[in-house]
């Protein structure tokens, strides 16, 4: 298995594409894109947008029980993230320590398949997000009603997703991951399960004491002991690109670093040359987001390129400057890529220390 995500990353997989699958996802954006500047609520809608797209890539993993199984699981959970990152967001210990506990819970989702631990990810990823992002007039979320509109507003977009992509199935072929998971096993989702991986004789154990560690350092760096504009980056890429695997967390660094250089870099060239208003920046943003659902399985590195086009448009949407952002993020992925390597190897060469888990990944 390991050797097949290898060549999954470092190779384009064209038969994984799936455009016409990415083309059904984009409605429901384009909605709530054209919502916000009609009432002069882009911040809002730049929130909903980020729930719109995460249930579209869900309907891209394998089922969860049911097919919609990882949209659906995904909306609550980004949805209690993004409330929680919001109401932590001038608490730094709080919010490092809800950190720490989401990066560890997935860690411990790996031993439930993909498709968890896709969910799992991104409830880190929305946390860290909402924790960093300011509100309408630029201030820092910490309250109770500032969190719970930021969680409504990624909940409306999710939902508005999920009813779509669900009527628009009735048209489009079944794409292959959706059609079945043969590692599929219900007793994997019950909580004791779950519980029994608490032990250092398990592999996914190990690898959320690293996730912990990691997510740990990662925002005392960017909280603590180095505030940078936009730093929230550092923890999310340390996030995305780590992996059991030391050679797969390799690759993903060196291509995620190569794809947000690219893609800041089209993207800086792209709004340079239109300076595009609000309705273009609709038509970007929805390009680089189907982009980014087709690339999603073919190549890691093209991914990470067009993922980071439809981010610099959005956040231009939300009237953040595109070329000011794309620098900072840059800084930051190259910073969370390396922080990632760095404990790995470390936990890597200490590894021995351990007691020697049950089926070890190769490395």
């Amino acid at each position: 298995m390991a050797n097949e995500e290898a060549i999954k990353i470092t190779r384009f997989a064209w038969n994984e594409a799936e455009p016409l699958h990415a083309l059904i996802c984009l409605p429901a954006v384009l909605l709530v894109m054209a919502a916000g500047i009609l009432i002069d609520q882009q911040s809002w809608a730049a929130m909903a947008v980020g729930g719109a797209m995460c249930v579209g890539f869900g309907s891209f993993q394998q089922p969860i029980f049911y097919r919609y199984g990882p949209m659906l699981a995904a909306a609550f959970g980004i949805t209690i993230s993004t409330f929680l990152g919001a109401l932590f967001a001038v608490d730094s210990f709080a919010l490092g320590c809800v950190c720490v506990l989401w990066a560890f819970v997935y860690g411990l989702m790996q031993s439930q398949g993909t498709a968890a631990s896709w969910v799992g990810v991104q409830c880190c990823v929305y946390l860290i997000i909402s924790s960093a992002a300011p509100d309408t007039h630029g201030r820092l979320l910490g309250t109770f009603h500032q969190a719970a509109l930021r969680g409504v507003a990624t909940l409306v977009g999710a939902a508005l997703e999920f009813f779509a992509i669900l009527y628009f199935w009735r048209f489009v072929p079944r794409i292959r991951a959706n059609l079945t998971d043969p590692h599929f096993d219900p007793q994997k989702f019950r909580a004791s399960y779950l519980l029994s991986h608490i032990t250092p004789r398990s592999i996914y154990f190990h690898f959320a004491v690293r996730l912990a560690v990691t997510t740990a350092i990662a925002v005392m760096l960017y909280r603590f002991w180095w505030p940078m504009p936009n730093g929230y980056w550092i923890a999310m890429t340390a996030i995305l690109v780590v992996k059991p695997e030391f050679y797969l967390t390799t690759e993903r660094t060196v291509l995620r670093l190569l794809g947000t250089y690219l893609g800041a870099g089209v993207a800086t060239v792209v709004a340079t040359l239109l300076r595009p208003n609000l309705w273009v920046l609709i038509v970007l943003v929805l390009i680089y987001l189907w982009a980014s659902y087709v690339f999603m399985n073919v190549n890691y590195g093209a991914f990470t390129v067009a993922i980071t086009g439809y981010i610099a448009f959005l956040l231009a949407f939300n009237h953040l400057p595109e070329e000011y952002v794309l620098h900072n993020r840059m800084l930051a992925t190259t910073i969370g890529g390396l922080l990632a390597l760095v404990i790995h190897a470390i936990f890597h060469l200490f590894r021995r220390a351990w007691p020697a888990p049950e089926d070890e990944p190769a490395v």
